[in-house]
C-alpha cells in the first residue's frame, strides 16, 4: 500500500519527518498489508529527476520501507486522466504508479503557500499525484515542453525584502484563484474514494515545503487529522485556525467551494476528537 509523502526540499526542515509514520507501518505491517513510500517528481528545484530524488529521500531519512517515484523518468510514467465539470482541463497528466492503487496512505503538511494561500489535502492530491509534465502544466501559461522544467526565475518578478511576500510574473505563472481551480481539478483527477487523508496541522510555517530553507513556525501546532475527504479535511483545519487565532490566518478559501462544485469533495464535516 502506498504512503504517498512529500520528501521535502533540500535546505527545508518543515516537511514530516518519516519517524511520524513509523506507527501507520506499524499498523499496516500488522496486518500484512507491504506499505511502500510514494513520491513524484517536481517541475523545477531539486526533486526534478528520479535519481537525485531517490537521494533525496534517503538524505531525509525516508529508507525504513521501499521509496518509489510514482512518475519516474520513464515514458509510462504518467496516464491521462479524463474530467468533466472544470474550467481549465478536460484530462489530467497523474503519475501512473500512484494511479494503479485505489487505497493510498495520503500524509500532507498543512502549512502556508505562495501561490494557494494554503497547502494540505486538497494541493497534495492535486499537485502531489501530478506526474513532473502534469506539474508544468497546472502551473505554467506558457507552453512547457515534454520533460521540460519550469524556469523559477521566470516565475518570480521580484520578492518584498519585508514581508518575504512574492511578485508573480503574470505571464509565465498561475497563482491565486486561477491556480487553485486548477489544482481542485487535478485534485479531482486524482481523487478515489478509499483514498485516507492524514494531514499533520504542525510546523504552521508560512511557505510550502519545496522552498529549500529553513521557517519558523508562524502558529502554534493544532494537531493531526483524518478524512476520506480532502475538503472537509482542509476545511476543519483552516476553520479551526482561524477560530483558535480569533482572525484570519491562511488565505485562499475560495478553494472550498470550487472544489464542492466540481465533485472532489464537500464544506460539510463533523469533527471527532480522539485522544
Amino acid at each position: 500500500m502506498p504512503i504517498k509523502i512529500h520528501t521535502g526540499e533540500p535546505g527545508n526542515i518543515s516537511f514530516i519527518k518519516p519517524q511520524f509514520m513509523d506507527g501507520m507501518i506499524d499498523f499496516l505491517e500488522e496486518n500484512n498489508i507491504d506499505p511502500i513510500f510514494m513520491e513524484t517528481n517536481m517541475a523545477n528545484g531539486g526533486r526534478t529527476k528520479t535519481d537525485t530524488h531517490i537521494q533525496i529521500a534517503k538524505d531525509h531519512g525516508f529508507t525504513r520501507i521501499p521509496f518509489l517515484v510514482a512518475d519516474g523518468d520513464e515514458k509510462d510514467g504518467e496516464v491521462i486522466i479524463p474530467i468533466s465539470g472544470g474550467k481549465h482541463f478536460a484530462e489530467c497528466k497523474i503519475a501512473s504508479k500512484l494511479n494503479e492503487h485505489e487505497n493510498v496512505l495520503i500524509v500532507s503538511h498543512f502549512k502556508g503557500h505562495g501561490m494557494t494561500g494554503f497547502g494540505g489535502a486538497i494541493k497534495m492530491l492535486g499537485i502531489g499525484f501530478a506526474s513532473r509534465d502534469g506539474k508544468a502544466e497546472a502551473h505554467a501559461k506558457v507552453e512547457i515542453p515534454k520533460n521540460q522544467l519550469i524556469d523559477w526565475s521566470k516565475a518570480v518578478l521580484d520578492s518584498d525584502q519585508n514581508t518575504k511576500d512574492i511578485k508573480w510574473n503574470d505571464d509565465y505563472v498561475y497563482h491565486g484563484s486561477e491556480f487553485m481551480e486548477r489544482v481542485a481539478e487535478y485534485g479531482l483527477a486524482a481523487k478515489k474514494p478509499k483514498h485516507l487523508h492524514v494531514v499533520f496541522a504542525t510546523n504552521l510555517v508560512k511557505d510550502c515545503d519545496c522552498d529549500g530553507k529553513e521557517m519558523t513556525p508562524i502558529y502554534s501546532d493544532l494537531g493531526i487529522f483524518a478524512s476520506l475527504d480532502p475538503v472537509a479535511i482542509d476545511k476543519a483545519i483552516l476553520d479551526m485556525m482561524d477560530k483558535r487565532a480569533g482572525k484570519t490566518t491562511y488565505w485562499g478559501r475560495e478553494i472550498f467551494d470550487y472544489s464542492k462544485k466540481i465533485g472532489l469533495g464537500n464544506i460539510e464535516y463533523k469533527l471527532v476528537e480522539v485522544l
